[in-house]
């Protein structure tokens, strides 16, 4: 009957959908199971990279730290023997002396210019080449010089990275005749160059003996967009300017937590290259501390900036 035909087709329906029904949660619980699985192996990976990553990080650390600790160490020991260099008295030979001499300035100076003033040392050596009566004295004067031109040329380089340069000339002849050689510029003080740096270089006199120029040195800020901008100077000194003053150490401090350097290049008989140079106190030397104004202006300036950015991408 009817009846009987739709009651099997009941139990049969109820029958698949209870075997249906399996098949899925089977097949479900299967695909579940499996990818927990498949999960759990990428994050025991993820570990192991990471416990890798940390531990090649602790490796590089520990290397890095011996290596400048021996580094360290044998600066440490390269200085101590060439400081004694200058110390020992017992020698007789003044010719082997300052050929000694000259060269652990080249050692200590091309390892340990940005850290200590090498000057006094520099000078004392070309004051001892002039008294003495060596007939080489003008060569050893020249390879002294050399080296410390060198040493100024490779600190102007970097300093140059993040701050400006303007290379001057000095004609002896002309200083003679007329008693005065000014160079007036200006250097941008900022990026957007709304305000300018002016430095006026006065040469007044030469020393041709010590290799020395007498100079004067005028810088300050003023507004370039205004009309009216009063260039006052924030700084007006007159010093004597020599081939082993080194602009990273021998510098004057002015506004915005800038340096201001000026340096002798290069000296001749008929004249001599100057390079003035301003850049942040940053790139100062490791002996200069920085001012805490400055420190906490640079702390302000770069949380604007990072102020400024984040509202950007806002």
């Amino acid at each position: 009957s009817d009846k009987d035909v739709w009651d099997k087709f009941e139990i049969l329906s109820k029958f698949l959908g209870a075997l249906i029904t399996g098949i899925v949660l089977g097949g479900v619980g299967y695909f579940t199971t499996d990818l927990l699985k498949e999960q759990d192996l990428r994050n025991m990976e993820l570990m192991k990279a990471r416990e890798a990553e940390r531990s090649n990080s602790r490796l590089y650390t520990e290397i890095m730290s011996n290596r400048e600790k021996a580094d360290t160490e044998l600066r440490k020991e390269m200085f101590r023997l060439i400081i004694g260099a200058f110390l020992q008295k017992d020698k007789t030979d003044e010719r082997l002396n300052f050929a000694e001499m000259i060269l652990a300035l080249e050692l200590l100076a091309y390892n340990f210019h940005d850290v200590i003033d090498i000057a006094p040392l520099f000078k004392y050596v070309a004051e001892g080449i002039t008294d003495s009566q060596l007939i080489n004295k003008r060569e050893l004067r020249k390879q002294l010089e050399s080296t410390a031109s060198e040493v100024v040329l490779k600190q102007l380089a970097a300093l140059s990275d993040k701050g400006h340069q303007e290379p001057l000339s000095v004609d002896f002849e002309k200083l003679e005749e007329e008693g005065l050689i000014i160079h007036e510029f200006e250097f941008p003080f900022d990026e957007d160059a709304s305000q300018s740096r002016f430095v006026k270089l006065e040469v007044t006199k030469v020393y041709k003996t010590s290799h020395e120029l007498r100079v004067r040195l005028e810088s300050g800020v003023f507004d370039t967009a205004s009309e009216n901008a009063l260039r006052n100077a924030e700084i007006d000194v007159e010093f004597k300017l020599g081939m082993f003053d080194f602009p990273l150490i021998d510098n004057t401090r002015v506004s915005g937590a800038d340096r201001l350097a000026v340096a002798l290049t290069r000296w001749a008989d008929y004249g001599a290259e100057l390079s003035v140079a301003t850049f942040p106190s940053s790139r100062a030397s490791l002996k200069e501390k920085p001012y805490y104004e400055e420190v906490i202006n640079q702390l302000r300036s770069s949380t604007k900036q990072i102020k400024l950015e984040l509202e950007d991408d806002l």
